[in-house]
């Protein structure tokens, strides 16, 4: 499942790393991280993008990939492999 503009998530880090979101009613802790990057694009555009993007599994047995809004400090779910 790929969400082109991200859905949103309530979310909780520890530091900069996400801890913990809440996607469709239920709450899912991170239990490991796999990758990491940041992402700046469309420095040229009124409204430039600057994410973190972490890929992670979850204590429910989900492996997402999630991005942090550096600009607007919002937290996102992108993607969710099945």
């Amino acid at each position: 499942m790929f969400f082109a503009e991200g859905a949103p998530i309530s979310g909780r880090a520890r530091g900069d790393k996400p801890a913990m979101f809440r996607w469709q009613d239920r709450e899912h802790k991170v239990a490991h991280i796999s990758l990491h990057w940041r992402v700046h694009t469309n420095w040229w555009k009124e409204h430039e993008d600057w994410r973190d993007y972490w890929e992670v599994a979850t204590d429910t047995g989900l492996l997402v990939i999630l991005y942090h809004d550096l600009i607007d400090n919002v937290w996102r779910l992108e993607r969710v492999y099945e």
